[in-house]
C-alpha cells in the first residue's frame, strides 16, 4: 500500500526532465559565476549557437544563396535575436575574407566552411535548439551546403540533456529488469525478485518526491541519482535476505523479525557513513555537486526506510529452502580459503596501477562528453579544428588606468590581440581593435580620430556594436576567445595562468574572466578536490564509525585500509589508461567505497556476534565469512552484472559511471572476503588478542 501511494504521488508531482542550461557546470548563485555574471552586466550579450556550413567551394554562388536562405529562415524564428553569417554581416564574402574582424568570426581557417552565429534568448534555448537542428538538416538535404555542424553551449547542454534522458529511461528500466532477474536466480524466489524491484522503485520515488518538495529539480548529476538509490537499496535487501535465509528460527514472522534485527544495526551504520559522505558535498561551491549531495542524503534515508518498512513484508510470502544443520554448513563452507591469494592480487594491483595516479584527468574537454566518432563529436571537432569551440571572455584594463579610446591604447590593444592569437591553445580572438580595424576600412575613416570612431560605433544606428567590447567608461575592454578543446596537454587552469601572463606583459590587468572554458577549469579543480577530499573524508568517517563499533583501533584501521583499496585501484586504473573523470562519472568512486563499507560493517558485526558465543578469533572470522560471504558475493555479483548494461550507452559519461561502479563492486567483494580477514588474522597474531 505504501509503495502504491508513493507511485501515485510520484506520477502526480515529479517532473523527470533534467534541467540543464548553458551554465550547467555551476548554478546561477555559485561564487564561481560571479565574474561571468559581472561580465554579462558590463557587456550584455545573448547566448549563441554556431553552425559550420562546409563546402568544397565557399565562393560558389549556389552556396551563397543557400547560406542566405538559411540565415533568413533562422532570423525569422521567434526567440532568435540576431543571425550573423556571410549573408548578413559583411558586405560580401570577398569583404569578409579581407576583414580582420569578419574573417576570424565567420570563415574557417581552411576556407572549407563558413560559420553562422545564431544569437538566441536563453530562456527559449531548450525549445529553439531542436528547431535549429531541424532547419540545419533540411538545408543539408536541399543541397547547396555540404555538412552542417553545430556547437555552442546551448547546443551542447541540449545534447547532454537528451543523452541523460535517453539513458535514464532505457538503462533504469533495463537495470530494474536485470536486478530483479538476478535476485530471482540467486535466491530462487520470484517473491524476493518482486520485493526487491518494488522496494528499489519505492526508494527512488520517495527520494525524487522529497527532492521535488524541497524545490530541487533534476540536474546533470541527479539524473543518475535514481540508479544510485536503487543500488543502495538492493545492497541492504540482499544482506537482509541472506540473514533471513541463515537464521535458525522456524516461525515466519519471528524469522523475519530476527533477520531485520541482525541487519538493521549494521545497515544503520552503513547508512550513517554514506549519509555523511554525501553531506560533505553540500559545502562544494558547485550546484551540481551540492544537488548530488542533497539527493544522496535523501536517498540513503529512503533506501533504509524502504528496506525495513516495505521489503520485510515480502519475506513472509517466500518459501524458505531447507536449511542444513549448522555443523553441516560449517563443514561444507570454504569461504575465505583464498584470503592470501586475493590479498596478494589486490596489493599487486595497487602497486602496479599507482603509477597512473599522477596522470588522473579530471579536466576533460567538451568532446569527451560525446561518443568518439559520433555525429556530435565529429561536428564539434570540425568546428574546434577551425578556430576553437570553447568560449572564453577576458576583461582587461590598462595598468596605468588610462582610457582605452586613444590611439596609444589602440596600439596596445592590437598588440595584446596578436599576442593572444599566437597562444597555442587559442583558436580565434575577437576584440575592439579588430572591430576598429574593420571600421577603418571605410574610405572616410581617416578623417576621424580613433575616439570619434568608437563613439560612432556606439550609436543605435550602428547597433551599439562598440558596447559589446568597451565599457561605458571606456576603461575596460572585452576580448572574446574561442579556445581549442583538442590536443590540450595541460589543465585549463594552467592555460588561464599563461593567458593572464600574456595580458600582463602587454601592459594590462586581467580584471575579469568568464565563459565555459574558464568555468570548466574551475569545475575541474572542484571535481578533483571533491573526489580526493570526499574519499579521504569518507574513509576518515568510516574509521571513526569502525572504532565505535569494534572499540579496537587496529581493527578499525584494517577495515579502513581495506576500503581504501577501492579508490586506490580504481583511480590508478583511470590514470594509467587515461580515462577522463568528468563531473557525471566522478561520483561512482564514492558510491563504490560505500559498497565496501556495507560489506565490511556487516562482516565485522558478524565476527563480533560469533566472538560473544565464546569462539576463538580464527573460528569467529571463519563463522562470519560463512554467514555473510553469500550476501557479499551476491550483492557484488548482482550490482556488477546489472551495471554491465551501461557499457552499451552511447554517452561516454554514463559508460564511465558504470565502469566505476563495476570495478568498485568487484574490488569490494574481493577485498572484504580476502584482504580484510587476512589482515585481521595478522593483527591478531601480532597483538595476541581477539
Amino acid at each position: 500500500m505504501a509503495a502504491l501511494l508513493l507511485a501515485v504521488l510520484f506520477i502526480i508531482f515529479v517532473d523527470l526532465r533534467p534541467r540543464i542550461g548553458a551554465d550547467f557546470f555551476f548554478g546561477s548563485n555559485d561564487p564561481e559565476l560571479v565574474g561571468a555574471q559581472r561580465i554579462g552586466e558590463i557587456f550584455p550579450a545573448d547566448e549563441f549557437v554556431i553552425l559550420s556550413a562546409a563546402s568544397d567551394d565557399i565562393h560558389n554562388p549556389g552556396y551563397g544563396r543557400a547560406i542566405q536562405k538559411l540565415t533568413d529562415r533562422l532570423g525569422n524564428l521567434p526567440g532568435i535575436t540576431r543571425v550573423l553569417s556571410i549573408a548578413s554581416g559583411p558586405e560580401s564574402l570577398a569583404a569578409a575574407m579581407d576583414s580582420p574582424f569578419w574573417r576570424p568570426l565567420l570563415i574557417s581557417r581552411d576556407e572549407q566552411a563558413t560559420l553562422i552565429i545564431v544569437f538566441l534568448d536563453e530562456r527559449q534555448a531548450v525549445s529553439l535548439v531542436p528547431v535549429i537542428e531541424q532547419m540545419a538538416s533540411q538545408s543539408e538535404a536541399a543541397g547547396g551546403i555540404g555538412r552542417l555542424s553545430m556547437s555552442g553551449m546551448p547546443y551542447i547542454a541540449e545534447q547532454i540533456r537528451k543523452n541523460l534522458v535517453r539513458d535514464m529511461k532505457l538503462f533504469s528500466t533495463l537495470a530494474l529488469v536485470i536486478f530483479a532477474g538476478l535476485l530471482w536466480v540467486v535466491f530462487r524466489s520470484p517473491v524476493v525478485a518482486l520485493g526487491g524491484a518494488v522496494s528499489g522503485i519505492s526508494a527512488i520515488f520517495a527520494t525524487l518526491l522529497a527532492l521535488h518538495f524541497m524545490g530541487q529539480p533534476i540536474g546533470i548529476l541527479t539524473a543518475n541519482l535514481a540508479i544510485i538509490v536503487f543500488v543502495l537499496t538492493q545492497s541492504q535487501i540482499i544482506y537482509l535476505t541472506n540473514n533471513w535465509l541463515r537464521t535458525d528460527v522456524s516461525d515466519g514472522i519471528a524469522r523475519m523479525r530476527d533477520a531485520v534485527r541482525r541487519t538493521a544495526y549494521p545497515a544503520f551504520w552503513c547508512g550513517v557513513t554514506t549519509f555523511l559522505g554525501f553531506m560533505s558535498l553540500i559545502l562544494v561551491p558547485a550546484e551540481p555537486l551540492r544537488q548530488l549531495g542533497a539527493g544522496g542524503m535523501v536517498g540513503v534515508l529512503s533506501a533504509l526506510g524502504v528496506t525495513f518498512l516495505i521489503y520485510p513484508a515480502f519475506l513472509l510470502y517466500v518459501r524458505r529452502p531447507p536449511v542444513p544443520p549448522r555443523q553441516e554448513r560449517e563443514k561444507k563452507s570454504r569461504v575465505g580459503v583464498l584470503s592470501r591469494g586475493g590479498s596478494v592480487l589486490l596489493v599487486g594491483l595497487v602497486v602496479l596501477l599507482a603509477v597512473g595516479l599522477p596522470f588522473l584527468n579530471t579536466d576533460p574537454g567538451l568532446l569527451a562528453y560525446f561518443k568518439k566518432g559520433g555525429d556530435i563529436e565529429r561536428g564539434l571537432a570540425r568546428i574546434d579544428e577551425n578556430g576553437g569551440s570553447s568560449p572564453l571572455q577576458l576583461v582587461v584594463s590598462r595598468k596605468d588606468g588610462e582610457r582605452l579610446d586613444t590611439a596609444q591604447s589602440y596600439e596596445q590593444l592590437w598588440t595584446l590581440h596578436h599576442d593572444l592569437a599566437r597562444h597555442d591553445q587559442v583558436g580565434t580572438v575577437l576584440s575592439l581593435p579588430a572591430l576598429m580595424a574593420e571600421a577603418n576600412n571605410h574610405p572616410l575613416a581617416f578623417l576621424l580620430p580613433w575616439r570619434e570612431i568608437v563613439t560612432l560605433l556606439s550609436l543605435e544606428a550602428n547597433q551599439n556594436v562598440a558596447s559589446s567590447f568597451l565599457d561605458p567608461d571606456r576603461t575596460q575592454a572585452l576580448y572574446l576567445l574561442r579556445m581549442k578543446e583538442q590536443g590540450r596537454d595541460r589543465p585549463r587552469a594552467e592555460v588561464m595562468q599563461e593567458l593572464e601572463g600574456v595580458v600582463s606583459s602587454a601592459g594590462f590587468h586581467l580584471d575579469l574572466s568568464g565563459g565555459v572554458y574558464m568555468l570548466q577549469g574551475r569545475l575541474s579543480a572542484l571535481v578533483s578536490k571533491s573526489l580526493v577530499g570526499g574519499v579521504i573524508s569518507l574513509l576518515g568517517l568510516f574509521f571513526l564509525i569502525s572504532f565505535l563499533l569494534t572499540r579496537k583501533g587496529l581493527v578499525a584501521g584494517v577495515m579502513t585500509l581495506t576500503a581504501a583499496i577501492i579508490p586506490a585501484i580504481t583511480l590508478g586504473y583511470y590514470g594509467t589508461f587515461r580515462i577522463p573523470i568528468d563531473i557525471i562519472s566522478a561520483p561512482a568512486v564514492t558510491v563504490s567505497v560505500g559498497l565496501a563499507v556495507d560489506a565490511l560493517i556487516h562482516l565485522v558485526l558478524a565476527i563480533r556476534r560469533s566472538s560473544k558465543k565464546g569462539g576463538a578469533p580464527a573460528r569467529s572470522i571463519a563463522s562470519a565469512l560463512r554467514e555473510q560471504g553469500t550476501g557479499i558475493v551476491a550483492s557484488s555479483g548482482i550490482i556488477t552484472l546489472g551495471f554491465l548494461i551501461f557499457s552499451a550507452s552511447g554517452f561516454p559519461p554514463t559508460i564511465r559511471f558504470g565502469l566505476g561502479i563495476i570495478m568498485g563492486a568487484v574490488i569490494a567483494a574481493v577485498a572484504s572476503l580476502t584482504l580484510f580477514p587476512y589482515l585481521l588474522r595478522m593483527t591478531q597474531k601480532f597483538t595476541g588478542k581477539a
